[in-house]
């Protein structure tokens, strides 16, 4: 049987219920989503919006109702059954308030509920097919209303166009009014045209909406190779009058490249024909939005392309005809007044010669910049600014190569580019080199070059822009730059010797603390060792020591030694300055059995109940384990002062307690220390890892323990978590990678 096509969100506390009805719901709708209280659905309801909820009454955190109430806040129309065993009058009441759609009482007839769930599901579907079919509706009319506008701008535009022809105001005019029609961003036109039989194209004519940058100035757009490979395959479809529209996203990489520089995310491109030859295109970007075309707005479109071919051809016809007139007018004033014409036509010529040559002359010698003129790398002349950067008079350049006056590092460089630049090929439009003055010294300069014709021969004009003051400013930046970075280092360094000063004086604190529970230790050794020799000796006494009695006592005095040996070298090693990157594989439970040997006679002696349960016998650890030794130690020695400050608090009445559990979840091994202590106020719980901060009294503290504790944890790549409540516990979570090889 198929699945309802709805999703549902199953909230109740008991699990077996979920379990039991996450299967049972989920072979009937398409899916599920299962919640153990009021907060938690409520978040999941959040994240996903299902289509019905099935939620119980009372749940911890938040009951059914609150959450109810809640959905409701977010979604009016949202459809909820109440699954629950209480039947009072006053829940159902409220249910009905709230807008619960249906009420079951537990235990509920399965069929009863998926009734109640085909039910409202029927009631769903018919919902969203409902609002589908409406939206169809409206885009139906949106669309219909839209393809209208455009239907009515170009017939506007064709009118416009046929009274007043193809002129440059009538062209922007008619693609702003195309523009605010199609509600696009960008509207253009570009034309075709030949040069040195290559056929180019060009960005002619722009309409653009408001923050939407113009691409009329882009120097990219003014000679396009129309058989260029980037846009082979338009040339193909416009030269037979086709269209190419769609989303940029979709275009081949070569073509997306170029489009993506105009912040286009849709576009559709139109041929113009006139005379039946193609003339150019008329394109429309939508910056804004990924634009599906229609098949209307594609027909529209294209009926508005052919208007403005027809134009353009009625203005070219009419333009020949004029010039044809102009012509035949022309030729019967020429025979008369040639001679005229001529001499005032050459006295023009003369004199606009003349103001140009002045007014290049006046820029060539007050610029600020150094300017030289090379023809195949020879020098043809300077002006006056080079002369003051290099000390060289024209006559010591002029026939001279250039690269003469190049730093020999820079030669190779400058020679490629030069050579690069006159082949056409794309180079830097401007680089930093130096260049060799008059008295053999370097100089910073920023050169650009652009390839001109001078007396008809292909030249290289060259700027050189004097940086040398930037340069010197640059190098000094880099020697600052260069003496802070070591004096950061030696920062580093300090703070680091500074940090090991503060965990030696830790485990020097926490020994100071522990050291009645290390005498302890040493003692049951040594008691053995008294009382083996007290034996040895009675026997000696009473005449009846033997060899194999004698071996008996000796080999326990031996293991009773080395148990004293074992606490004194721990004791050495803990205490020895250990260094940050000396790591080591260790197992868990070994260090939390040394640390409690250290602490087990002071928690004796302080009467506190110490409960210990370890279930990570076999995990493992990489790094210091002198280090977690420590921070184990520092929590232990925390939760001692906080049950003992509750105990004089209270009085003989109070128990104390601490415990210490491990345990292991996924990759990540636990440590918990819990003490049924002052517990830590809430205002202060966020500063306690912070280095110095303490609430015990002068000489009790120093407030470095949990900072130093902190820093270990997380140079072993974990986390330390504090859930406390004041005067009644704390409880203090390490979190640690399992080591895995």
């Amino acid at each position: 049987m198929d699945k309802i096509n709805i999703s549902v969100l199953f909230v109740d506390d008991e699990k077996i219920l979920c379990t039991i009805y996450e299967k049972l719901i989920g072979a009937l709708v398409q899916t599920i989503y299962i919640a153990g209280n009021g907060q938690e659905g409520l978040d999941l309801f959040k994240k996903h919006e299902p289509d019905l909820v099935i939620t119980d009454i009372k749940m911890p955190l938040m009951s059914g109702l609150d959450m109810t109430m809640k959905i409701k806040l977010l979604k009016p129309d949202a459809r909820i059954i109440i699954l629950s065993a209480y039947s009072e009058a006053n829940y159902l009441m409220r249910a009905i308030d709230i807008g619960v759609k249906v009420f079951l009482l537990k235990p509920a007839k399965n069929e009863k509920l998926f009734t109640a769930i085909r039910e409202q599901a029927y009631e769903i579907l018919l919902e969203k097919n409902m609002h589908y079919e409406e939206q169809r509706r409206l885009k139906a009319e949106a669309e219909l209303s839209h393809n209208e506008k455009m239907l009515q701008a170009v017939g506007e535009v064709a009118q416009k166009l046929l009274q007043f022809g193809y002129t440059e105001k009538v062209i922007n005019d008619t693609l702003s009014r195309l523009g605010q029609a199609t509600q696009v961003s960008r509207v253009y036109i570009f034309e075709n045209y030949y040069n040195d039989n290559i056929l180019l194209t060009k960005l002619k004519h722009e309409w653009v909406a408001e923050d939407i940058t113009p691409q009329i100035g882009n120097p990219e757009l003014i000679q396009v190779p129309v058989n260029g490979s980037h846009f082979k395959f338009w040339t193909d479809e416009l030269t037979q009058k086709k269209c190419i529209y769609g989303n940029v996203r979709d275009f081949p990489p070569q073509e997306r490249n170029v489009l993506d520089t105009m912040e286009a995310l849709s576009v559709i491109i139109l041929p113009i024909f006139v005379q039946d030859k193609w003339f150019g295109s008329i394109g429309f970007d939508d910056c804004m939005y990924e634009h599906t075309w229609t098949f209307s707005e594609v027909n529209t479109l294209m009926t508005a392309a052919n208007i403005i071919g027809g134009a353009i051809q009625r203005s070219q016809i009419e333009e020949q005809l004029q010039k044809l007139n102009v012509s035949l007018e022309e030729r019967v004033r020429v025979r008369t007044k040639y001679l005229d014409s001529e001499i005032v036509e050459r006295k023009n010529a003369e004199m606009l010669l003349r103001q140009s040559e002045e007014k290049y002359r006046l820029i060539f010698e007050n610029s600020n910049d150094g300017i030289f003129l090379s023809i195949k790398s020879k020098i043809q002349f300077i002006n006056p600014r080079f002369y003051e950067l290099t000390g060289f008079y024209p006559n010591q350049l002029v026939g001279r190569s250039f690269v003469e006056f190049i730093h020999p590092d820079d030669k190779e460089k400058v020679i490629g580019i030069y050579e690069r630049r006159l082949n056409g090929e794309k180079v830097p439009d401007s680089y930093d080199i130096r260049i060799i003055d008059t008295n053999g010294k370097a100089r910073w300069v920023e050169i650009k070059s652009s390839v001109i014709k001078w007396e008809n021969k292909e030249s290289v004009l060259t700027f050189l822009i004097d940086i040398d003051a930037r340069k010197t400013f640059e190098k000094e930046l880099q020697y600052l730059n260069s003496n802070l970075e070591e004096k950061v280092n030696e920062e580093l360094k300090n703070r680091e010797k500074q940090q090991q000063l503060f965990l030696q004086k830790s485990k020097l604190e926490s020994l100071g603390e522990l050291s009645a529970g290390m005498a302890h230790e040493i003692n049951q050794p040594l008691g053995g060792l008294s009382l083996s020799l007290d034996n040895i000796i009675d026997e000696i006494e009473a005449n009846q020591l033997t060899e194999g009695y004698l071996r008996k006592k000796i080999h326990l005095m031996f293991g009773d030694i080395e148990r004293i040996q074992e606490i004194i070298n721990h004791v050495r090693l803990f205490t020895r300055e250990q260094d940050s990157n000396h790591e080591q594989i260790f197992v868990l439970s070994e260090v939390i059995n040394k640390s409690l040997l250290l602490v087990n006679r002071l928690f004796i002696d302080h009467l506190i109940d110490l409960q210990v349960s370890i279930k990570t016998y076999r995990q493992r650890i990489q790094g210091n384990p002198y280090r977690l030794e420590q921070v184990v130690l520092n929590m232990l020695s925390n939760a001692r002062y906080a049950v003992d400050r509750k105990y004089k608090l209270m009085g003989p009445s109070f128990q104390k307690a601490i415990s210490i559990k491990t345990w292991t979840q996924s990759t990540n091994i636990f440590i918990e220390i819990e003490d049924n202590g002052t517990g830590i106020p809430e205002s202060i719980i966020n500063n306690i890892f912070d280095p110095f901060f303490t609430t015990k009294s002068e000489g009790e503290g120093t407030g470095l323990g949990l900072s130093i504790s902190y820093g270990i944890v997380r140079d072993l790549g974990g986390i330390i978590e504090v859930k406390s409540e004041e005067g009644v516990y704390t409880k203090m979570i390490i979190i640690l990678p399992v080591y895995s090889e």
